[in-house]
């Protein structure tokens, strides 16, 4: 039976392992889901000769953008969607900005909007997009990649300041996970948020993103580095490897659980 997957934020680094990954199962369809093909560098190259993997645009900060997606999909999968996985996530340069980096509120408020656009709106326009599809699927699994900074104890423990729109937009992005787990729990569905881990996703940064974002990355892993324990870093193989296991066993009491790539529910 063909399983159906998609994949929101494809284009690099998590997502496009997730392609990787799943592309090679018996009997799946992959639907990898960029905001810009014609800029998906890294993905055009990993599914270049795969016919079971579908590049599709749209963008979960326009729900508009994102139904149009669904749409494209649904034609092609008739009708029908298994997983939904949203990776799609605001990060860039901005992603590392404490509030003493602003220069005035202007420019806050507008790297606070833009992070909220697609961490925290994406979630709830990605799940309403592809809901009719899922709700006709088998599987009805919905994971959302979240991050451990965005939780408040971590936030605490590495005494991180920096980070600022990042951080608080994920931490919403988590709580429209649970509301849609709660919102759909009679139906069977399985939503959860899955923390990937520390990932090294450098082999598929644009070496401009990377030069870019140097100086405040460093400044970020010298204050985990003196307020935590050493934090092991994996490649986006090992960590979309550990978490297709862990979606592989999902069941419907996991439903509404924050969980690692190892598992555990925290």
């Amino acid at each position: 039976m063909t399983v159906f997957y998609a994949i929101a934020g494809a284009s690099r680094g998590i997502g496009l392992e997730y392609v990787r990954q799943l592309a090679s199962k018996k009997d799946s369809v992959v639907f990898a889901i960029v905001r810009n093909k014609q800029t998906s560098m890294f993905l055009a190259a990993a599914v270049r000769g795969l016919n079971n993997v579908h590049v599709i645009e749209g963008d979960v900060g326009d729900h508009k953008s994102i139904a149009r997606a669904a749409l494209e999909i649904s034609s092609i999968s008739g009708g029908k969607l298994d997983y939904l996985i949203n990776n799609a996530g605001k990060t860039g340069g901005a992603i590392f900005k404490g509030y003493n980096d602003y220069t005035n509120l202007d420019e806050l408020d507008s790297d606070f909007m833009d992070a909220f656009n697609v961490n925290t709106l994406g979630v709830i326009h990605s799940i309403y997009a592809f809901l009719p599809l899922l709700r006709a699927g088998s599987a009805k699994r919905i994971i959302v990649i979240g991050a451990e900074v965005g939780r408040t104890a971590t936030v605490a423990a590495l005494r991180l300041a920096n980070m600022t729109a990042y951080c608080i937009t994920k931490a919403s992005g988590e709580m429209a996970t649970l509301k849609w787990a709660l919102t759909l729990a009679d139906e069977g569905f399985t939503v959860i948020t899955m923390h990937p881990g520390a990932v090294d996703v450098s082999e598929t940064t644009s070496k401009a993103d990377l030069a870019a974002a140097a100086p405040a990355y460093a400044a970020f892993t010298e204050s985990v580095k003196n307020n935590a324990e050493e934090i092991p870093f994996l490649t986006a193989e090992q960590s979309v490897k550990a978490q297709l296991i862990v979606i592989d066993k999902l069941q419907p009491s996991d439903n509404g659980s924050y969980m690692t790539y190892t598992g555990e529910k925290k």
